[in-house]
């Protein structure tokens, strides 16, 4: 299809620029599916002074000249006009390490088409006149000199982003950048002379209405309707500011899309105010598609999705289609501390960088974290030089030793025993990262190969003895069985017959508190003076030689009996609780 059969179905043909002479266009048909952004003009951004006391910029229709005749694109062309209204920048990060300078071009857009124009997006492009493989028709340093060919990939669109009084940054305002997939710009018909297309752009918002973006024809020359701000990080060059980027000169075309976009940039996944704000603007504007990039929280399946949510893994920044050579996720500098649990592994493009599912903590088990020194982007930092210390809320927990990063990584070993859901800290020199940390109880094999204390970690084979949500199994022929010598509570129990010896636990003169099911198997025995308390809810107890035998039996939950209960020189008594025993004898006998 030629390009001037794809703008021929736009509505806004009614009023062309006086430098456009164009056939009407037909009828268009509205059963087809959405039609791929338009295009409307081409435009040359000169940003200079980057970095600089006074940044400045200027912008120019581009005209093309195919086959050497002058053509301004239909229907727009220079009849879309542009004045810069502010430019800034600002450092974040050190040099040699990942720093970043982020620039911020605002625009205001004036639309004399004659008619109106709807979701006007600025999309980098590729023609004859720019550095081949790029939309940058020249970028130069503050020597003067023509940027590094291997620079050029590392200028990438971000969104619209402030240093704050905090010395952090922060999202300003949403609906900056725009996001789309490879398949969304392949569609768009390029006009003459240009070459190649970027999937990102820079939305053309309207300042006037919180529930649109359409930007009526201009009445006077003075009626500026929309805002566009430019925004990019360029890196710090390590060999000092002379070798920084100092002017940027950009082509964009601007097309109209009938899709209602919205993209949730990756500084502003990260910044809590920026989500409700974005989310509230695709709400206002009834967003028909919101795109979120790597990173964002939103991908989580326990994170509200925003309207028409899809997601992007990957956007190509630099290089072309199927052939990147950088992305939105170019490394910067070390921004944050993460904490990945044991289970979580590092992702490019999943929430919060993380895939997988954290593990809990058991009771007095080591839980080893890593924590990894990295930009906001999804990149470890490997050239960061720091020490992290862990601490928790939970003022139980035996915190390991700080430790050094090396290659931007550290594993750390906490220990807990106190159940529930704590938070932990990972404070470097600077930064601080935190997640959460669940505390509940495991399964533990009692091995008797040190002695018969209950409380020896070496009579595990988890090297560690039991909390209170601890369920245990006791197996056959083991060397020793426990002897309590202090009172023990623990979730459940169960034992396994052996094949010369058979398990046995002596409650000695102690309480021996069971949350949940108790099952002695074929030949398991509770011998000793002290009392069997099951505190457990729908549960059950039995098994045993011939029957479930017992010296004292107390029952305050909900129990029934999988074999006869005998009760010998002791007593039964169920306070609170219920025994059921169907089918079963219950008898409580002299010793």
């Amino acid at each position: 299809m030629s390009y001037h059969r794809a703008i021929r179905g736009m509505a806004l043909l009614v009023a062309l620029s006086a430098c456009t002479d164009q056939p009407t266009a037909p009828p268009v048909d509205n059963d087809q599916a959405d039609p791929a952004p338009l295009p409307v003009g081409v435009y040359e951004f000169s940003m200079t002074g980057i970095g600089g006391p006074t940044p400045s910029s200027s912008v120019s229709a581009v005209r093309l000249t195919p086959d050497g005749a002058s053509m301004t694109l239909t229907p727009a062309g220079p009849s879309i006009h542009m004045e810069k209204i502010s430019g800034s920048s600002f450092t974040e990060g050190r040099r040699g390490e990942g720093g970043q300078r982020y620039i911020s071009f605002t625009y205001r857009v004036r639309n004399s088409t004659g008619g109106p124009l709807t979701n006007l997006t600025l999309i980098p492009v590729m023609t004859a006149k720019t550095l081949p493989g790029t939309p940058f028709r020249s970028v130069r340093l503050f020597d003067g000199t023509d940027a590094p060919t291997e620079l050029l990939s590392r200028i990438v669109p971000t969104g619209a982003v402030a240093m704050g009084g905090d010395g952090k940054m922060h999202s300003i305002f949403p609906d900056a950048l725009q996001v789309f997939d490879e398949a969304e710009v392949a569609a768009i018909t390029l006009p003459p002379s240009v070459t190649a297309i970027w999937p990102y752009g820079f939305v053309v918002r309207n300042p006037a209405s919180a529930t649109s973006r359409t930007l009526p024809a201009a009445t006077s020359v003075n009626d500026y309707a929309g805002v566009v701000t430019l925004n990019f990080r360029l890196p710090l060059s390590a060999a000092g500011d002379a070798s920084d980027i100092f002017t940027v000169v950009v082509r964009l075309l601007a097309v109209q899309d009938s899709e209602t976009r919205m993209t949730e940039s990756i500084e502003e996944s990260t910044d809590t105010t920026a989500v409700r704000l974005l989310r509230a603007r695709a709400e206002a504007l009834g967003a028909t598609a919101v795109t979120v990039l790597p990173g964002s929280p939103a991908r989580s399946p326990f994170v509200a999705d925003y309207p028409g949510q899809r997601s992007i893994c990957s956007v190509r920044t630099a290089g072309m289609p199927g052939a990147a050579t950088s992305t939105i996720t170019e490394p910067a500098s070390y921004t944050r501390l993460a904490i990945f649990r044991p289970g979580e592994t590092l992702d490019p493009c999943g929430a919060n960088f993380t895939a997988g599912e954290a593990e809990v903590a058991h009771f007095g088990m080591p839980y080893a974290v890593v924590v990894r020194s990295m930009d906001r982007y999804g990149n470890v930092n490997a050239m960061t030089a720091d020490t992290t210390v862990l601490t928790s809320t939970d003022g139980t927990a035996t915190m390991p030793a700080a430790a050094g990063l090396v290659a931007g990584a550290a594993t750390q070993i906490p220990r807990y025993t106190t159940y529930g859901t704590s938070t932990l800290f990972a404070r470097g020199r600077r930064l601080q990262g935190q997640t959460t940390v669940l505390v509940n109880g495991m399964t533990r094999t009692w091995t008797g190969n040190v002695n018969t204390l209950w409380t020896e970690n070496g009579d595990w084979a988890e090297n560690m003895t039991t909390g209170v949500q601890d369920s245990v199994i006791i197996p056959g022929d083991r060397p020793n069985y426990p002897l309590l010598v202090a009172n023990q509570a623990i979730a459940g129990v169960t034992m396994t017959d052996g094949a010369t010896v058979h398990p046995f636990v002596n409650l000695g003169s102690f309480d021996f508190t069971v949350n949940g099911k108790v099952d002695l198997g074929n030949n398991g025995r509770i011998l000793g003076t002290g009392r069997l308390i099951l505190t457990g809810t729908a549960s059950t107890f039995g098994g045993g030689l011939s029957n479930f035998d017992v010296r004292n039996l107390r029952i305050t939950g909900t129990y029934s009996a999988g074999s006869n209960i005998n009760v010998t020189g002791g007593r039964i008594v169920v306070q609170g609780g219920r025994l059921r025993s169907q089918g079963h004898r219950v008898r409580v006998r002299p010793s």
